[in-house]
């Protein structure tokens, strides 16, 4: 789920610059993706395909050959080497469309798009057509009103977009999301990460820490209540 790609994402911000950076090597016949872990140490990842005699390294980690476009190691389907143009990682684009990774994004409008806002790897972006969380297209969104709040979250008159996706129930009016730890509200819901807490007593709701919670009626871990299960 995205939200928990997130968290992922934000425990191991320490760790990014080991993800991204890299560099191109060849032997002459093959190509290969150079980088670091920390589990394996020095990596070198074969590129499907690529002719040695005309690649070239764009950055660190996008390159091309007379045919081809490679994120990495990786093989971006259908992208065109001759128009590429890097904007920041890990999004580029060419004549046709912006690539996330190794994912076409099929902007609808490609002069008007633009980035709102970064979060290291992922970001909210719109055009005159529609908005974007990565790859995540945002129909129906009022363009006029649309507005990111945060790095999870976007508003416009009708919704809260969490992700890039609807928060059922959320009123965009009165939606905080950055409320207490991982837990947002609105005038009438709780939520942690996302996801809505059921049979909550939302008057006498108290946040102890960012994932637990009480009420009058007993504790919440995460969004589930505390012995709700047993009880059953």
């Amino acid at each position: 789920m995205k939200k928990l790609l997130f968290l992922i994402t934000s425990v191991m911000l320490v760790m990014a610059s080991c993800s991204r950076g890299g560099e191109y090597v060849s032997d002459g016949e093959y190509v290969f993706f150079k980088y670091w872990t920390f589990s394996f140490g020095t990596r070198y990842d074969t590129l499907p395909g690529a002719d040695a005699a005309t690649f070239k390294s764009v950055n660190d980690w996008l390159g091309r050959d007379a045919k081809h476009v490679y994120f990495k190691s990786d093989l971006v389907p259908g992208a065109d080497p001759s128009t590429l143009e890097v904007k920041k990682y890990p999004l580029f684009r060419d004549k046709n469309d912006y690539y996330y990774k190794t994912s076409p994004m099929h902007v609808v409008d490609m002069n008007t798009f633009k980035v709102v806002k970064w979060l290291d790897d992922s970001f909210w972006a719109k055009d005159s057509q529609c908005a974007y969380f990565d790859t995540t297209h945002i129909a129906g969104v009022d363009l006029a009103t649309f507005k990111v709040k945060d790095h999870t979250y976007a508003v416009d008159k009708n919704h809260v977009y969490y992700f890039g996706d609807i928060l059922p129930l959320a009123d965009p009016k009165t939606y905080d999301g950055n409320w207490k730890g991982f837990y947002s509200r609105d005038k009438s819901h709780i939520w942690c990460m996302g996801e809505l807490l059921e049979d909550v007593d939302y008057d006498s709701f108290v946040v102890d820490d960012d994932w637990t919670a009480h009420d009058k009626y007993g504790a919440f871990d995460h969004h589930w209540r505390v012995g709700k299960e047993e009880s059953e």
